[in-house]
């Protein structure tokens, strides 16, 4: 996994997450956008440095971190997988139609789709016109209570955005995609969070 040290603190783990997990070219005029800018100038994040690092971090996880666990441990390079959880669930959607990526199967939980103002929907429409197959497997899952969250759903699009996507892929009929989209009754953002691990690493893993 990846993380910042507790020692960096609270703030530095918001910037390097809003920044790291942000698709480049956001022009941050949505809801959303405006919401992210707002915490920026809160936060007082360096200009140039608030969002647009998904290319970057993506960039460094195939060819630094991957190599360097390579290195240590005997992995399975045909079956690496990406997770992410909330704006780390829309980099890890965000990186499934980056080009040349590594990975062949995703964990993804409670993604905020808002996001890049629909960033991620362009980009499985591009894909779609320039492939025929998807040969990748997906695990999405998210909270009921999510639903109905003014913050998550409501500006975040966690729910309807998984919903809009996951719809999507079905209607391509990839011969080899395949994926398992549920949500969890009972379970908010934070909490949903080991069920969708768990559910996922049997879905995507389990023999």
């Amino acid at each position: 996994s990846i993380g910042v040290p507790r020692s960096d603190g609270e703030q530095e783990h918001t910037r390097r997450r809003v920044y790291e997990f942000s698709p480049p070219n956001w022009d941050m005029k949505d809801p959303f956008g405006q919401a992210v800018t707002g915490l920026c100038k809160e936060l007082k994040f360096a200009e140039g440095k608030c969002t647009g690092g998904a290319t970057r971090f993506l960039n460094a996880i195939i060819s630094e971190l991957i190599p360097m666990i390579a290195a240590k441990y005997p992995i399975d390079r045909e079956n690496l997988g990406l997770f992410g959880i909330s704006a780390g669930g829309f980099f890890a959607t965000w990186a499934m139609f980056q080009p040349n990526v590594p990975f062949k199967k995703y964990l993804i939980s409670s993604p905020a789709m808002a996001y890049g103002d629909g960033e991620a929907f362009r980009l499985e429409e591009k894909f779609a016109k320039e492939h025929k197959d998807f040969p990748v497997s997906i695990y999405f899952g998210a909270g009921v209570l999510e639903v109905a969250d003014g913050q998550f759903e409501g500006i975040g699009r966690i729910v309807s955005g998984m919903s809009h996507i996951t719809g999507k892929l079905a209607s391509r009929n990839y011969p080899g995609l395949k994926v398992l989209t549920e949500y969890h009754p009972g379970m908010g953002h934070v909490d949903v969070l080991g069920t969708t691990v768990a559910r996922g690493l049997r879905t995507l893993y389990g023999k």
